[in-house]
């Protein structure tokens, strides 16, 4: 005897915590960073106006220190009034960075053009510096960002000659202003270039999505129209069996067990068709002997019978064809038969007139089902698929079909199929 344990996963305390900073840890998927100044801009450009504020003031203090001398609060307070109003002027005019880069990098340039005519010295610089970098990240236009940048560059070398006081050269001028410049712009480009990134993986998300609609469509509307030549027949047959059944039951019971038993035969027949059909569905079944092979132009015999039954009039006419005819010709003539037939059942009337013709005719198969026709019996409401498969299958393999009534009470269905079908 054999003894069977069970076993059960004992769970460590310790694993929660570990998964939790393993959470933590974990930078998850790639995404651009979101700082203060991208979470709530308003709040981030005052704090940094009134940072740019105070420390231009505490720069300005401090460069107008003699050698040697200590700097307290008091040195602030002893630069000139008109002064701090250009500094809070500059730094207020920040306020409207993001949305008028432009607007407020010149706003700034003239103010400190006036600070220069005033020749208060140096420390000044910082509301040009944020406003170059402005410049340079959020204006849109490449062109009009290059000329602020040489503007800027030209009023500050301008501004280092006119303000005497000024200790800055004309390379440290140049280089506070295109630095600034140059990283906002790497910083716009990446943030485009994520941004496209994002777009192109919605986008191919989207249309991934698509295709395996697309690819379920496909799949259904095939299975429909497989399911319908193989099963609706059979079920077209057994109603209109059992209706006559049903009509002689009284006056002829025997004939109307016969009828029954037709229905009987022709639903197993069904039932084995649509587990065959089933089976070719799902590839991976357990036995694949099972699966038969297909019905072709041999088995016609087994339809017109059929028909034959329903107390229709059927004619057949045949051509020898050769041994070796295509899979896909065979099976698809087969089938547009059927469905010709199974229409037949449906809207020709009781005991309608058939005349089935099958030849060859310079290398295709030609099908020809001609039919009287009369009111369709009620119940049988039209599928919608049956024409519309026939004429799909002829077209898979380049060859034609057509259906079209005849005056005055016929209808014909001719097809046309390749024996060697183009590929499509």
């Amino acid at each position: 005897m054999h003894s069977v344990t069970n076993k059960r996963e004992v769970i460590s305390p310790a694993r929660p915590r570990r998964q939790a900073w393993d959470a933590w840890f974990d930078p998850g998927e790639p995404h651009p960073y979101r700082g203060p100044f991208t979470r709530w801009p308003r709040a981030a450009d005052s704090a940094l106006a009134f940072a740019v504020l105070a420390t231009s003031l505490i720069a300005v203090a401090v460069s107008a220190l003699d050698d040697g001398e200590e700097f307290t609060v008091a040195s602030i307070g002893d630069r000139p009034a008109t002064g701090f109003i250009l500094l809070g002027f500059a730094a207020a005019a920040l306020l409207w960075r993001r949305r008028r880069p432009i607007a407020v990098t010149i706003v700034v340039l003239v103010l400190m053009t006036g600070w220069a005519v005033a020749g208060y010295g140096d420390g000044q610089d910082l509301a040009l510096i944020v406003a170059i970098y402005s410049v340079g990240r959020y204006t849109t236009n490449h062109r009009h960002s290059l000329a602020i940048l040489a503007a800027v560059m030209a009023v500050s070398l301008i501004d280092t000659i006119i303000d005497t006081n000024q200790r800055i050269d004309i390379a440290p001028a140049i280089f506070l202003a295109g630095l600034p410049w140059y990283l906002g712009r790497r910083i716009r480009n990446r943030g485009d270039y994520l941004a496209l990134l994002q777009e192109r993986a919605e986008r191919l998300e989207a249309e991934q999505h698509a295709r395996a609609r697309q690819a379920v469509a496909d799949e259904r509307s095939r299975i429909a129209r497989e399911l319908h030549d193989v099963v609706a027949h059979r079920v077209s047959m057994m109603t209109v069996q059992a209706g006559a059944a049903k009509t002689i039951a009284r006056d002829d019971l025997d004939a109307a067990i016969d009828a029954m038993g037709d229905v009987e035969q022709a639903g197993r027949q069904a039932l084995g068709e649509l587990r065959h059909l089933l089976g070719v569905l799902r590839p991976d079944t357990a036995d694949p002997d099972d699966l038969g092979p297909q019905p072709g132009l041999a088995d016609i015999a087994t339809l017109t019978d059929q028909l034959t039954h329903t107390g229709a009039d059927v004619t057949v006419t045949g051509a020898d064809l050769p041994e070796d005819l295509p899979a896909a010709v065979d099976l698809s003539a087969y089938r547009i038969v059927q469905e010709s037939l199974t229409n037949i059942i449906k809207h020709a009337g009781p005991n309608p007139t058939v005349h089935l013709t099958i030849g060859l005719d310079d290398l295709c198969l030609v099908i020809d089902i001609a039919n009287t026709t009369d009111a369709a019996p009620p119940g049988l409401p039209p599928s919608g698929y049956g024409i519309a498969g026939m004429g799909e299958r002829a077209h898979l393999l380049g060859g034609t079909l057509t259906a079209t009534p005849e005056p005055p009470n016929r209808y014909r269905v001719q097809a046309r199929l390749p024996l060697e079908p183009e590929p499509t």
